[in-house]
């Protein structure tokens, strides 16, 4: 039998009544998945950010990389300094 999707629109408020009435197991699943999906801070946010950078660029060395941002630095201060 092929799963069907439904979408429900129902009052946030009425959601938070359905919430209430579920068992212990239900709440407990429902916090795992919602604490999967979540990001809460600015840190994590951008720890994520440089893992998923690095996941795509995992063909540079970290000699390469401390190198070119060497010379942004460089090219920076130097720009600041005219």
């Amino acid at each position: 039998m092929a799963a069907n999707n439904v979408k429900l629109e129902i009052p946030f408020q009425q959601l938070l009544v359905i919430i209430e009435q579920l068992g212990p197991d239900e709440k407990i699943m429902i916090k795992k998945k919602l604490e999967r999906e979540k990001v809460t801070t600015w840190q994590e946010m951008f720890g994520y950010s440089l893992n998923e950078i690095a996941k795509s660029n995992d063909e540079f060395t970290e000699t390469e990389v401390l190198s070119d941002v060497n010379a942004a630095i460089a090219e920076v201060r130097s720009g600041v300094r005219n």
